[in-house]
């Protein structure tokens, strides 16, 4: 299985195949150095195939083996992604659900990006609203779900569930400093 720092130039080298290494280097953020000796790693496990252009120009070629391990490590980042959005997912609605078992009935989220959009998914089945500014919100007895960690929402109640995943997820309390 490639590593991060190999399929970061895999990928490099299958959008353009005839980069110089130090093109590689810049675009992948590693020392020319080391793209030099991951190029000769992965032409060693035949991962990648090198034709000479002319004398100073190399042209990089993935190999079947070398476009199959990209796709295991691109699979297994989705998987991985997915699994994690799920468990999201399901953290929010156990909130949601508490809060909806205590006489909570309505609830506003608030924002428009990802973490607005799972929150989303975690709330269907309930009353619910999605608006991006603060200004939007006309409901009083609704409880306003925050989707992100620098907002808040003065004058409603409400819980800022970026900040309380990360706490949950990372241990990131933003108030310990």
């Amino acid at each position: 299985m490639v590593d991060n720092k190999e399929l970061k130039v895999i990928a490099e080298i299958s959008r353009e195949n005839s980069l110089t290494q130090r093109e590689l280097s810049k675009r992948t953020a590693l020392s020319l150095g080391a793209v030099n000796i991951i190029i000769r790693r992965l032409v060693k496990r035949g991962l990648l195939k090198t034709k000479n252009l002319n004398p100073k120009k190399v042209e990089y070629l993935l190999t079947p083996k070398g476009i199959s391990e990209k796709a295991k490590k691109t699979y297994d980042y989705v998987v991985k992604t997915i699994d994690m959005v799920t468990r999201v997912k399901e953290e929010i609605a156990k909130i949601v659900l508490d809060e909806f078992n205590r006489g909570q009935k309505k609830f506003i989220i608030l924002g428009g990006n990802s973490m607005a959009d799972v929150i989303e998914l975690a709330l269907k089945g309930f009353d619910y609203k999605k608006v991006h500014e603060l200004n939007e919100i006309k409901e009083t007895g609704a409880l306003v779900l925050i989707a992100e960690k620098s907002r808040s929402a003065n004058g409603f109640r409400s819980i800022n569930m970026a900040q309380r995943l990360s706490e949950v997820y990372w241990g990131v309390n933003e108030d310990e400093g």
